[in-house]
């Protein structure tokens, strides 16, 4: 079955949260830089001179250890969706549990994904794939519209006949074209 919907949304997801996982990892070493911790403190100083040196230190070491801790979570959510998404077309049940929980995740950080792959995850497991109509391997699985036992091959949906079908064809097709001149005169 084509899974075109869920592979689509489950790709625009994992763009976007690369894109994440990218920002998160460009602004983590601007975190560690003493010059622009001591920027940022002094900055919150200004603005408010009633926080003190070291309110301003705990807020920036928690706000870095955050930052420190949605990368973490961010590249988890990356590697499960990934996976999820290299098995959408083998094991769509599992690809859809791996996105609902991906989702899940993600809801505490990027809205847009976590919506993405709750859409992908619950298509994968709701939708179910079509079987072929007739099938020749099962013999319970008869064509009900062709009487003499014939099948419908289920690749091009041409019919599947018996030898002695085959045989009968065959005769059929010779005695129509060795008739007599005499009998196919007003043919022509």
């Amino acid at each position: 079955m084509k899974r075109t919907t869920e592979r689509v949304l489950t790709w625009i997801g994992i763009a976007l949260q690369l894109i994440a996982v990218v920002i998160l990892a460009v602004i983590i070493p601007m975190l560690g830089n003493g010059e622009a911790k001591d920027a940022f403190i002094n900055q919150m100083r200004q603005e408010d001179a009633s926080i003190t040196h070291d309110e301003a230190n705990a807020f920036f070491s928690t706000l870095s250890g955050l930052v420190t801790t949605g990368l973490v979570i961010g590249i988890i959510i990356l590697i499960i969706a990934l996976v999820a998404a290299f098995l959408i077309g083998k094991k769509a049940k599992i690809a859809g549990v791996l996105l609902i929980i991906a989702g899940v995740i993600s809801l505490l950080g990027n809205w847009i994904n976590a919506v993405l792959w709750i859409v992908a995850g619950i298509m994968l497991l709701v939708r179910k794939p079509k079987g072929p109509v007739y099938s020749k391997d099962n013999d319970e699985d008869i064509n009900p519209y062709i009487k003499d036992g014939s099948q419908v091959n289920e690749h091009n949906n041409s019919f599947v006949l018996s030898e002695e079908q085959k045989e009968n064809e065959k005769d059929a097709i010779k005695d129509e074209y060795t008739k007599s001149d005499e009998e196919n005169k007003y043919k022509y």
